[in-house]
């Protein structure tokens, strides 16, 4: 089973368009624009002519899927026309009109050939601006990371299709897929074969994220800290603040996602405490449930950080009642998916005491 991060460009629009008397050079004018900002007689005419080619392609061939876009040319080729209802697939696109129009089409056609897939607007990522361009990717980079996390953890092989998508776009995860995937492919414009980049052996000297964990934890729940002595290609500063840079980004979601998996770490020692007993849980969990909990934690420490208005669903920190409330105040949900166990909580001087993992107990 694969899953296969495609990147969207515009390919797509300025090959099909042509043929509605619609060029490349007014694609592009709109290719950084939200529909508002769209001409109205252009957006009529791109909208009827998507829908015809929604029409069209579950109709087309390999050849003239190949001819489509770039996307589909890399697809098409790399499963040698038979498409594999098992793989999952990722659409990445810009947040623009157009962007999101190329991977309805695209999911639109995995659909009609019974694929999975998911459309992922990476909100801000536009070309336009440089400063835009850099603090979207870094978002990019946190909803992929756990994105990809949960499918290699389910057996899924990694693949990022970067034929098609923005230079910009793809250079940059290009340098993801080097700690992320497992390969990348592409095709190149004079080239009909697929060529594919397998993962490449990088290690990375973590040292720096472990020897200033309690730092880059501060940074990732919104509180400022200094971070002048962390290299710049780590971190930006804005106004007097420090940011993960783009490339940090992707280092720091890497190490917390090897880091969490072994380690237990307390995102809040000025307002978490552990008991012995929940540390002796915490080491008896497998990787994936010591992940997963670590994550729960600097959800944890968000919510504290917010009094409480940060408490979202997956985490659902709340109060007990009965019998068992004799004994623990509060619990929140540890793990992912369905799993009935809770980490069982008591509260004391502005502190959380986190007491014990164990089973749904009413």
């Amino acid at each position: 089973m694969n899953f296969i991060l495609t990147s969207c460009g515009l390919s797509m629009l300025t090959n099909y368009l042509k043929k509605f008397d619609i060029f490349p050079g007014e694609v592009y004018k709109y290719s950084n624009a939200d529909k508002s900002e769209i001409d109205n007689g252009f957006l009529e005419k791109i909208d009827a002519a998507i829908e015809q080619l929604k029409e069209e392609i579950s109709t087309l061939d390999n050849d003239n899927l190949k001819k489509l876009s770039a996307e589909l040319n890399a697809l098409v080729t790399f499963y040698k026309g038979e498409f594999n209802n098992k793989d999952f697939h990722f659409l990445l696109h810009t947040d623009t009109y157009l962007g999101e129009k190329v991977a309805d089409v695209l999911e639109f056609f995995l659909n009609s050939r019974g694929i999975a897939c998911n459309k992922f607007r990476a909100k801000d990522l536009k070309t336009s601006s440089v400063e835009e361009f850099e603090w979207a990717l870094g978002g990019v980079v946190k909803d992929l990371s756990e994105e990809i996390d949960g499918y290699k953890t389910s057996g899924y092989e990694i693949i990022f299709n970067l034929t098609g998508g923005f230079k910009g776009v793809n250079s940059f995860l290009q340098t993801m897929a080097s700690l992320w995937a497992d390969k990348s492919i592409y095709i190149f414009e004079s080239s009909s074969q697929l060529l594919e980049i397998p993962k490449m052996p990088i290690t990375i000297d973590y040292k720096l994220f472990e020897n200033n964990l309690e730092e880059f934890l501060k940074l990732e729940r919104g509180e400022r800290v200094n971070l002048e002595n962390i290299p710049k290609s780590i971190v930006l500063k804005l106004d007097n603040e420090y940011v993960l840079s783009p490339w940090g980004e992707i280092v720091w979601q890497k190490f917390k996602s090897e880091y969490l998996k072994e380690n237990l770490i307390n995102p809040y020692k000025e307002r978490i405490i552990f008991s012995n007993e929940f540390k002796k849980d915490f080491q008896k969990l497998n990787p994936n449930e010591k992940s997963q909990l670590n994550k729960k934690l600097i959800e944890l420490s968000k919510m504290i950080k917010t009094n409480k208005e940060y408490n979202p669903s997956s985490l659902r920190y709340h109060s007990l009642s009965g019998e068992i409330a004799s004994k623990y105040k509060y619990e929140f949900y540890p793990f992912d998916g369905n799993d009935s166990r809770r980490v069982f909580c008591n509260e004391t001087d502005g502190k959380i005491v986190i007491e014990k993992i164990d089973s749904h107990l009413k």
